[in-house]
């Protein structure tokens, strides 16, 4: 999950930025579909939103099988916040805000970091987060190369500038998050739920680990989202960048 995330309503920019040429069509490539096309911004506008590339998860096994298991999830456990199937990642880099429209093809440039060998991970159910206020599918297995690139394209994004330094930088571990306390540090009703929470997953993991598998490679997509923009109630959290850079 990326650090530090929360829901922030998001500055109005101007007309510069919905214009955007070869940068959203960049993207849109990324993303392994069309995208909507608009001019080169202005080097002064930068959205509101804390960035980060990401590799969605809906699709994966472990995405449909947590659409199949989250309304029981959301019934058992009415005291959490289930993630959306829509929401479901792994946070490869997370750029924070301040991010400049006029940096995003560097950003992309050390960010978009996937593994150069296929690799399908083996779950484990844990909590997470600076106050263990998450529950997490933590992936084991990441190729060590592969977790040493994005290690030193952090170093490299955080000497260039281009994203906010935190804790998280020194190392990679690719997770999944399925459950948040509504409080972090959690209360002692948050942590009780978040504890049950684990153990009744972690059986069904062990059940049967083949239905919560993510397996990644060299063409995997890998994605620029944004956190903390307004959203209708019941949308997902996250926004792809290149559909928020488009719209009027």
């Amino acid at each position: 999950m990326p650090g530090g995330l929360v829901n922030r309503t998001p500055r109005r920019f101007g007309a510069a930025l919905v214009a955007a040429v070869g940068l959203v069509a960049a993207l849109g490539a990324c993303a392994g579909r069309p995208r909507p096309v608009a001019a080169a911004p202005t080097a002064e506008v930068s959205p509101a939103g804390a960035l980060f590339s990401t590799i969605p998860c809906a699709e994966t096994p472990l995405g449909r099988e947590w659409s199949r298991l989250r309304g029981e999830a959301e019934a058992r456990f009415p005291g959490l916040v289930m993630t959306r199937v829509e929401d479901l990642h792994i946070t490869i880099v997370y750029i924070g805000e301040g991010w400049r429209v006029d940096d995003l093809e560097r950003i992309r440039a050390h960010s978009l970091v996937g593994p150069r060998e296929p690799a399908s991970f083996r779950p484990e159910v844990v909590r997470f987060g600076r106050n263990n206020q998450v529950v997490v599918v933590e992936l084991h297995g990441a190729p060590e190369s592969w977790l040493a690139s994005i290690v030193a394209e952090k170093d490299t994004l955080n000497r260039l500038g281009l994203k906010r330094p935190e804790a998280y930088d020194a190392a990679f571990r690719p997770h999944v998050t399925l459950a948040s306390a509504r409080r972090s540090p959690p209360d002692s009703a948050d942590a009780s739920a978040l504890g049950e929470f684990r153990s009744w997953l972690a059986q069904r993991v062990v059940a049967d680990e083949g239905r919560f598998t993510v397996t990644v490679g060299p063409d995997t997509p890998i994605r620029l989202w944004l956190a903390g923009t307004a959203r209708p109630p019941g949308a997902p959290i996250y926004v792809d960048l290149a559909e928020f850079l488009a719209r009027p």
